[in-house]
């Protein structure tokens, strides 16, 4: 076709230019071949030019439209011949049945004419035409217009005759004769004349038509291909060559009948070509390696591939020793010719239709991925897949593939290039690569998004596309090309998010979701939280992660033995959280605005104070983290930033009632926060001070304002920084009092510091020795004194025991404020403390044997352990740390150091928290130095050492070789071998004389290391054990101690034993110091107390000195407290409930005893804090503990049974065993009683609880996740779940009858209340609550239960033993009402709920689910597919409506709510499914389940058109619909218009208002829940499984329909429809595809009416379309096949593949006119082609029309 348009090839300005062949040094086609040889010139011509000066053979002939000047222009000897009319040449006539039309254009004159005919009229007058109609001036429009108004039918008619001339027409336009085309015929010539046709035709002078009278033979397949990237003939010309080679073949085929079973000529054409590519492909392969990469298979290349290549090159310096085919410049631009002529040449023969697309496309993929090297990959992607990327967005099954191939090889090009970074010339193929993959891939995603919703390879390579598109890739061209960039920001986030919702991305982990949290919340703070009222829909989540960040990191720092590690100057917990994380969790990395960093500060501030987190450590946390972003944030602004924020946090608190009863304990932590910012610099006072009286609230007036009184109590309570400026006490003194200040107006604070200061004196020294003139803490004696006092004489025992003192100071703190607490503690106590050390005094006759040290502290171990106390009392940590490390610095007193490391351990987590680890560490290490510089190495300093090593402090090698060698037992100078006393001689001297002298030498007697350290200890522990046996015998101990309960004073007998008891396990310390690394003799101790028989004797007898001694030695460090639990009591207790178990209705005297003893030993380790007895109560302990042994106690309670889940065992087996002997005692039993106390007392201990509250769920699941099957194990395990009730429960309101006791009736009020009772700071203990109850309805066994029973537990009663094993078991009504409780709650939308506590419910359910028991989850889940399925009486859409039975309401449906409670149900459901308790075949079965809810939507279809179209309710359309027989056009029009009559005769009374968002939100509830099963679609496609092509078929035309893309209104649901149909499509079974494809291919029709702008994108899912540029207009298809035409697209689709598969582009031959003459009717316009100008009409190749 001479002069066609060739709009598609813009990439080439001239189909006529050959090659450049002159390309130099430089790569012209950018082939990455590495540089070698540059000093090579290469400037010689191609041998493959062509030579256009070469004469061609036919010169001879004139050129068509031209003279030969060797003829003359005129005949003059040529005779006159009468003209006869002849047709014009090259013409053919209108139409061969009709010839009088004659020719176009022309109308000759005829013979018989009547203009012809000479009449008398015509001379006369002339002719004259004579008109058809009478009158010619008149118009027929009246007279046609009037009857067709009449008659309506006779217009129809007219109508219907109209439509059928013109389909008569165009079926008379069709022609049914065979083409008459014959293409030209192929002439053997000789090579010379054959090589002058090649090169006329690479020439581009010599016209088509005369080369096509002699074409050649000889020329076929790859040589025909070769051939012309030789001659670099024309892509017009050779592609005309091609097709004559072409249809030869098939002529010849045709007429040798031969069989076709390599199937049409396109095929086996695309098979030749892409051969020819590969071949020269394969030519880049080094020789020694081309057979290994032609077996190789695999498109990508292993992990740990070395070298520059992947595939074929496994060494890095292969490349360099092997010969390659492009060594020299001649060779590479030889290929470079040949590959750039091919590739283009390919790509011309495929727009032409040569070629098959679809095999075509799938080669070129499968080439990319089967590259032996990265250049081979190189040279595909640029010379082969660029040029096809438009073809391969046509389809998604094709870009998937792209995709997946560039990710892979991109993944495999990275690994690589790490490990050759080393070699150069490696790296820069890898980069270049690098660089065009990303190109390639963002030029794909910026064009195609959708394609990249590849839910498996974005699980795998997310991190990549996030390096491809994310921000890392976005920051070079930001500035260049910002628009590109932010369209790429835009929409990588949107298909991130299109990909996790099929990536089960769901349920993420804590610390990736607070970093994500963490991210969006910083971005957000810069771009959208400008105002409160944006942050107020976000303020939940936010406050629900920031407390979350706090607790886990504060469940580390509960404990006496924290989790938190030095981390330099900070701290850092096991979880690797830190003061930094937490910062930059809460705060993020950029600079918030300051009213969403007031919001932060509020939310830690509340739960630093809140009354549901235990511990004063909270404001100590939050104080670090302060610290932190402090220090981040440097800068007066900040710092402003900050005082604002707490000021603001000052000002809502004490906007409330703040004197409340109720809030008092709030108030006081809000001021000891407060004290602890100002004591660490974080909040200044004065500047609050300032504010106050800048904003006027200090004024006379407003004083008597609540607000303004809670303003002047904080100025009072807070403290000042010590030592505070004059000027601002003389401001603190005006604020508070006024000007008229006098000591009357601080007559309180006065008063109470006195009374402080006078209770301090007694706690201390044990009396009151002030006078006006000495208000000193210790006297005027403290001045003489050289050594401490000391802590064995009856006085200090009697100030040791009592602890009634106590009380007095605690009311009194809390009855003064805070400034006042801290001028006691900080300034006048830690000063007396410091003051109390050895003068520097003159030696004389009296003092001349004592060492004194001048500056030596003068405390003894009681008067250390009551003023640590008395700070604790007033919560000043601060003060407790300095007086901790100056009196370790400054004593010389051995007996102090264990309680100067137990109250590091117990207070480590204020000095971890307040960064003093470093100066701890260096203080204890210090001490360390000074005591092994005069030869003492303290057991204990020295182990606290290597804790703190442990816990991270940094120890340069010196110092840590020395700590080993100190660690190493040596012998003293003294020792047992050095006298000839045996071992029970040197105790007897010790009971003869018990004195601390005599201690201390008895124990560096018997301190001698021995290679049996447990049997030395043991035989030790057995002697003394003998002699306080025989002391208590001989003494009557046990009834002194009787007597002793009714005095005042210490009996004088008695304090002798307290001594010799405790002299002997300062005995027993010392021996273990010296013979037992640690300190500790477990295994002597726990075997001695189990096998020794004296101890046995006596333990089962009234005031056995056993709890005693074990008491003391456990507070002594020579015993764990937690192995006397686990290896003395606990065993003890199990026997004692088998022997009371077999004993049953009966008891022994020797039994209670025994009991009795084992409950005093239990009170005396883990519940007595003091010596305080409870009378009242019938309990009495006969053996007081000194209160310094309390302290150890308490320290090692905390560090062994309460710091984890796993050290708190223990004290839940202890209280196993305790209800197993009280379920077998009766309700006689005097025993009874104490148990019951033992285990009231043991719930009430506040370190047990809080331990508890760290880790709820962990210790609910201790004891819940037992199933329990026998009646006995039910009430056992019912009793237990009890004990964790009262352990969580504290003293709250609704504890007071107990949850797990209550009747079963009121089940739903508790869970009403529990419900009522959440908030952020109590969720973890409501949901144990509420799985309390479900274990209770679960255990149910249908007996009644008293509440009030008195039995051990008091949850159910003796008569439960009697069960019978008859009862039936009837449906749990308790479980079905706490399911539809659940479903209540979760989809209540009253419009009244506050967003915040809708937020704060939906978290709370979330994480109630994943602690639900499996029975009450199944249940659950069983209910919202009962939901989902709907009212099977109702019809369509009711029986879709997400509605429970009792919430349906006949008269009105509320779309908001609706829509609410659809969004919640699929929250709650998608996490209840997340749980994945469902077997397959239950997943299956609902899968079957929602598709054949889905199946009802599709019913409606037009329905949904009419909706969406006029805006109009489901009745109304369907109403419509009725109305015009299903014309949506018309029923719109009518809804839009004049609207439905009101005579309509249809019932609408019993249906709801629906509209189609309501109808959507059903179908996207069950959409999204199917996506977690989404994989079973495709694992079991079959009809009687999930049936994966009806999924396909539903999904298909849902998207092309308004419910899901709401004409271009639902963008996001129409989005995530594509993505669940793509996903199905791509991962339909082999065995299916055949006939998913299709499946898609019919449905063409059923996208019709998806708007334009989601048009294209639905196509991609559909199967690959074949097309070609002369057939887009699908009428020429269908006229060249003689078929009619049609709107159908699948129809459409099938003429263009039958015309492509009938050859016909073969046939479109250029500048061709065969011989004879085509004998169509008239030739082809051109406009059939898109063509803008025809310069002339010629003979064009014949086609029916």
């Amino acid at each position: 076709m001479t002069g066609r348009h060739q709009p598609q090839y813009t990439r080439y300005t001239s189909s006529n230019q050959t090659y450049n062949t002159n390309t130099g040094g430089n790569n012209s086609l950018n082939i990455p071949y590495l540089q070698q040889n540059n000093n090579a010139q290469y400037n010689q011509q191609s041998q493959y030019g062509n030579s256009p000066s070469m004469a061609s053979p036919y010169s001879t002939s004139s050129s068509p439209g031209y003279h030969s000047p060797n003829i003359p222009k005129f005949n003059q000897f040529q005779p006159l011949k009468k003209y006869t009319l002849q047709p014009p040449p090259r013409k053919l006539p209108l139409s061969k049945s009709m010839p009088s039309l004659g020719y176009p254009d022309m109308f000759p004159q005829r013979p018989g004419q009547d203009e012809d005919i000479l009449t008398e009229s015509n001379l006369r007058h002339g002719y004259i035409d004579k008109p058809i109609v009478s009158n010619e001036h008149t118009c027929a429009h009246d007279i046609v217009y009037g009857k067709l108004q009449d008659d309506q039918r006779l217009l129809n008619d007219l109508g219907s005759f109209m439509v059928d001339v013109l389909q008569r027409q165009s079926s008379a336009g069709l022609i049914t004769a065979p083409s008459s085309f014959k293409p030209p015929i192929r002439t053997t010539l000789i090579d010379a004349k054959r090589e002058q046709w090649m090169q006329d035709l690479a020439n581009g002078v010599t016209p088509l038509r005369k080369l096509a009278r002699n074409v050649p033979h000889g020329f076929k397949g790859e040589k025909l291909l070769e051939t012309l990237a030789i001659k670099q003939v024309p892509f017009l010309r050779a592609a005309w060559f091609i097709k004559i080679v072409g249809l030869s073949e098939m002529t010849q085929r045709s007429a040798s009948n031969a069989t076709n079973s390599m199937g049409s000529q396109s095929i086996q054409w695309t098979f030749i070509v892409t051969n020819h590519l590969k071949k020269q492909l394969n030519e880049l392969i080094p020789l020694s390696n081309s057979n290994n990469s032609a077996n190789s298979s695999g498109p990508h290349p292993s992990v740990g591939a070395q070298g520059r290549g992947y595939k074929g090159y496994n060494t890095p310096n292969h490349h360099e020793n092997t010969p390659k085919p492009w060594i020299t410049p001649e060779n590479r631009n030889r290929f470079e010719q040949r590959w750039s002529y091919s590739t283009r040449l390919a790509r011309w023969q495929y727009f032409e239709g040569l070629l098959d697309q679809r095999t075509f496309l799938k080669w070129t993929l499968d080439t990319l991925a089967g590259s032996s090297s990265f250049e081979i990959m190189w040279i595909v992607l640029t010379g082969i897949i660029q040029d096809y990327i438009d073809e391969y967005k046509r389809n998604r099954t094709l870009t998937k593939l792209l995709i997946e191939i560039l990710t892979k090889s991109y993944s495999a090009l990275i690994q690589l290039s790490n490990q050759s970074q080393s070699e150069t010339k490696g790296s820069e193929v890898y980069y270049g690569l690098q660089k065009d993959i990303e190109h390639l891939l963002q030029t794909l995603f910026l064009s195609t998004p959708d394609m990249f919703v590849i839910p498996k390879l974005y699980h795998q390579y997310g991190y990549l596309f996030d390096k491809i598109f994310g921000d890392e890739c976005r920051q070079e061209p930001s500035k260049k090309l910002p628009d590109v960039c932010r369209v790429m920001k835009e929409y990588w986030a949107m298909i991130k998010v299109r990909n996790e919702v099929f990536c089960g991305s769901l349920e993420a982990n804590d610390i990736k979701t607070n970093q994500h949290m963490n991210n969006t919340s910083t971005t957000q703070a810069n771009d959208h939280i400008s105002t409160s009222a944006d942050f107020s829909a976000h303020e939940a989540t936010h406050e629900e992660r920031i407390v979350r960040i706090l607790d886990s990191i504060g469940k580390h720092i509960d404990t006496t033995v924290t989790d938190l590690v030095l981390e330099k100057e900070s701290w850092e917990d096991v979880e690797g959280h830190s003061a930094k994380t937490a910062c930059k969790a809460i705060f993020g990395t950029s600079r918030l605005q300051p009213q969403v960093f007031t919001k932060l500060i509020h939310t830690i501030c509340h739960w630093a104070i809140s009354e549901s987190r235990y511990g004063d450590w909270k404001a100590y946390l939050v104080a670090s983290i302060l610290l932190v972003w402090k220090e981040r944030e440097k800068g007066q602004d900040n710092q402003t930033l900050l005082q604002n924020a707490l000021i603001q946090f000052l000002d809502d608190e004490s906007g409330g009632n703040k004197h409340s009863d109720s809030n008092s304990q709030m108030e006081a932590t809000e001021e000891s926060e407060e004290e602890v910012l100002i004591r660490l610099r974080l909040f200044s006072y004065q500047k609050y001070l300032l504010r106050l009286i800048a904003r006027g609230d200090l004024e006379l007036k407003r004083r008597h304002n609540l607000q303004t009184q809670q303003c002047l109590h904080y100025l009072a309570s807070f403290p000042l920084l010590n030592p505070a400026p004059a000027y601002l006490v003389n401001q603190r003194r005006v604020a508070i009092y006024g000007t008229r200040y006098d000591d009357n107006s601080r007559a309180d604070e006065i008063e109470s510091l006195n009374k402080l200061k006078q209770l301090t004196r007694l706690a201390v020294t044990g009396l009151d020795h002030r006078n006006d003139n000495d208000d000193s803490l210790f006297g005027a004696d403290a001045k003489e004194m050289t050594q401490s006092a000391p802590t064995d004489s009856i006085k200090s025992y009697e100030l040791a025991f009592n602890e009634e003192i106590k009380q007095d100071f605690i009311q009194t703190m809390n009855s003064t404020t805070r400034y006042s607490v801290l001028n006691f503690t900080s300034d006048w106590l830690l000063n007396e403390v410091k003051r109390f050390v050895v003068k520097s005094i003159q030696i004389g006759e009296d003092n001349w044997r004592v060492m004194t040290s001048p500056g030596s502290c003068l405390l003894n171990i009681r008067q250390f352990v009551t003023i640590i106390r008395i700070m604790e009392y007033a919560k000043d940590y601060l003060s407790i740390i300095e007086v901790t490390l100056w009196v370790l610095e400054k004593t010389n007193d051995s007996s102090l150091y264990p309680y100067i490391i137990d109250c590091f351990r117990k207070y480590s987590n204020y000095w971890k928290l307040t960064n003093n680890g470093t100066r701890v560490a260096n203080a204890v290490w210090a001490k360390h130095l000074s005591l092994s510089s005069r030869g003492n190495r303290e057991r204990c300093i020295m182990m606290y050492m290597v804790q703190l090593v442990q816990e991270g402090h940094q120890m340069d090698d010196i110092a840590r070789n020395q700590l080993q060698q100190d660690l190493q037992i040596k012998s003293k100078t003294r020792g047992r071998y050095n006298s000839n006393l045996s071992i029970k001689d040197e105790l007897l001297q010790l009971i003869k004389e018990p004195t601390l002298s005599n201690i201390q030498l008895v124990s560096e007697s018997l301190s001698v290391p021995s290679q049996n350290a447990s049997q030395w200890i043991g035989i030790t522990l057995e002697n003394a054990g003998a002699m306080i046996h025989t002391f208590t015998k001989e003494n009557g101990i046990a009834e002194n101690t009787k007597v002793q309960q009714t005095q005042s004073s210490l009996l004088p007998v008695l304090h002798e034993f307290y001594q010799i008891v405790r002299g002997f396990a300062n005995v027993i310390k010392a021996v273990a110091d010296h013979t037992v690394l640690t300190g500790q003799a477990d295994e002597a101790v726990v075997y001695w107390l189990r096998h020794n028989e004296l101890v046995l004797q006596d333990i089962n007898q009234e005031c056995s000195w056993v709890p005693l001694f074990v008491s003391i030695l456990v507070a002594y460090n020579v015993i764990s407290l937690s192995t006397v639990i686990k290896e003395f009591a606990l065993p003890w207790f199990e026997q004692v409930g088998r022997q009371s178990q077999d004993h049953y209705g009966s008891e022994e005297s020797k039994l209670i005893t025994f009991c009795q003893n084992l409950i005093s030993l239990i009170r005396l380790l883990i519940i007595q804090t003091s010596n305080q007895y409870h009378a009242e109560a019938g309990m009495t302990i006969p053996w007081p503990l000194r209160m310094e042994e309390f302290f150890r106690l308490e320290t090692h309670r905390e560090s062994e049974l309460a710091s984890s889940l796993d050290r708190i065992e223990p004290m839940f087996s202890l209280m196993e065993r305790l209800v197993m002997i009280g379920t077998n005692l009766p309700l006689s039993s005097c025993l009874l009683q104490d148990l019951v106390m033992l285990r009231a007392d043991l719930l009430q201990i506040p370190w047990f609880r809080h331990a508890c509250l760290r880790d709820l769920n962990g210790v609910y699941q201790r004891f819940a996740a037992r199933e329990a099957e026998a009646t006995l194990e039910k009430r056992l395990k019912k009793k237990m779940l009890n004990i964790v009730e009262e352990l969580i429960g504290g003293n709250d309101s609704m504890n007071q009858a107990s949850i797990v006791q209550e009747t079963t009736p009121d089940f739903v009020d508790k869970l009403h209340r529990v419900f009522l009772n959440v908030s952020q700071w109590n969720e973890a203990q409501c949901r144990v609550q509420i799985n309390l109850l479900l274990d209770n309805i679960s255990l149910s066994d249908g007996q009644s239960q008293n509440p009030n029973n008195p039995h051990i537990l008091g949850d159910d009663d003796i008569s439960m033993d009697m069960i019978s094993s008859e009862s039936t078991v009837k449906p749990n009504k308790d479980l079905q009402s706490f399911v539809y409780f659940f479903y209540d709650v979760v989809l209540l939308a009253d419009g009244k709920t506050d967003p915040m506590t809708a937020q704060r419910r939906f978290y709370f359910f979330k994480n109630l689910i994943h602690e639900l028991r499996e029975p009450v989850l199944l249940e659950l889940l069983n209910h919202g597919s009962r939901l989902l399925e709907g009212e099977t009486t109702q019809s369509f859409p009711e029986n879709v409506l997400l509605v429970q039975s009792n919430q349906v309401d006949e008269t009105s449906f509320d779309s908001s709510r609706y829509a609410y409670r659809s969004q919640a149900f699929l929250n709650i459901m998608q996490h209840m499914l997340a749980e994945n308790v469902w077997v397959n075949e239950k997943k299956i079965e609902l899968v079957k389940t929602v598709f054949g809810q889905i199946s009802r939507f599709k019913d409606s279809l037009l329905i949904y058109k009419v909706m969406e179209g006029a805006n109009a309710c489901y009745t109304d359309a369907v109403n419509a619909l009725q109305l015009v027989k299903d014309d949506t056009d018309m029923a719109i029009a009518l809804l839009m218009t004049e609207g439905l009559p009101e005579n309509l005769n249809i019932e609408t009374s019993d249906h709801k208002k629906l509209f189609l968002h309501d109808i959507r939100i059903s179908l996207l509830v069950r959409l999204r829940l199917i996506v977690p099963f989404t994989s079973l679609i495709w694992e079991h496609p079959k009809e009687d499984e999930c049936n994966i092509l009806e999924w396909i078929k539903v999904l298909v035309l849902l998207l092309g329909n308004p419910i899901v893309h709401g004409n271009g209104s639902q963008e996001r649901f129409f989005e995530f429809t594509l993505d669940f149909a793509s996903l199905l499509i791509d991962e339909v079974p082999k065995e299916l595809k055949k006939a998913s494809l299709h499946l898609l291919g019919s449905m063409h029709s059923e996208l019709t009416s998806v708007p334009s702008m989601f048009n294209s994108r639905v196509k991609r899912i559909m199967p690959f379309l074949t097309h070609n540029i002369y057939l887009s207009n699908t009428r020429f298809a269908s006229s060249i096949l003689g078929y009619s035409t049609t709107s159908d697209a699948q129809q459409q689709q099938q003429h263009i593949e039958a015309c492509l598969e009938q050859s016909k582009p073969w046939e479109w031959l250029e500048d061709y006119v065969g011989d004879p003459p085509h004998d169509n009717d008239t030739p082809i316009s051109l406009a059939l082609f898109h063509a803008k100008k025809r310069k002339r009409v010629d003979e064009i190749f014949a086609s029916k029309k």
